[in-house]
């Protein structure tokens, strides 16, 4: 269940409990007495702090994950270096392309190597992000646009790769990821106009 949804049924049983302690509240000899009331009410209180609190310090860790993740790929110096022989090869994909050639030959290269291991960084975000390990609106707010255009120069290759056996669902968590954020963007863009 979703953060949401458990945020539901918290308040619904919340509503539920205000409102049979109302109804039954008129015949309070079965009931109990006021101090009995007084004490189930402060021990409904500390459990509802609680939850509140577990809840908060899971959004801090989640953040504080993403947040981890990404100072990570920005700094260090292998994953920079992945990331500029995927833009490079990401440039011979495009010429591959409109060459005509078939991927399978592409597939043999290096390049082809360099762009699968940097988009394997977008996958694992992709899948932290869906398994609520890593904040989804922090994580879109520093990598969307990065996530974007992998997904956007490196999409031919991609759908090629998902056709390959035994590879239907590779990449498929930062394609999800993707058409969330796009759907969002899109979303914010119609409501600013």
């Amino acid at each position: 269940m979703t953060d949401k949804e458990w945020r539901i049924i918290r308040e619904l049983c919340i509503i539920y409990l205000i409102y049979a302690l109302v109804v039954l509240g008129t015949k309070m000899d079965i009931l109990g007495s006021i101090p009995q009331w007084l004490t189930a009410f402060i021990a409904i209180g500390a459990l509802i702090v609680a939850l509140r609190s577990i809840e908060s310090q899971r959004e801090i860790a989640r953040k504080r994950a993403a947040i981890d993740f990404f100072t990570r790929t920005e700094t260090d110096k292998h994953t920079l270096d992945q990331y500029k022989e995927f833009k490079k090869a990401c440039d011979k994909l495009k010429e591959h392309l409109e060459n005509k050639h078939p991927l399978e030959e592409f597939s043999k290269t290096d390049s082809y190597f360099q762009i699968r291991d940097y988009l394997n960084v977008h996958e694992l975000m992709g899948v932290g992000i869906n398994r609520e390990v890593f904040d989804d609106f922090v994580c879109e707010d520093f990598w969307s646009g990065e996530l974007y255009r992998a997904c956007r120069d490196t999409e031919p290759l991609i759908e090629w790769i998902q056709r390959q056996p035994g590879e239907a669902e590779t990449y498929i968590e930062l394609l999800k990821v993707n058409k969330r954020w796009r759907e969002r963007d899109s979303i914010d863009r119609s409501s600013h106009q």
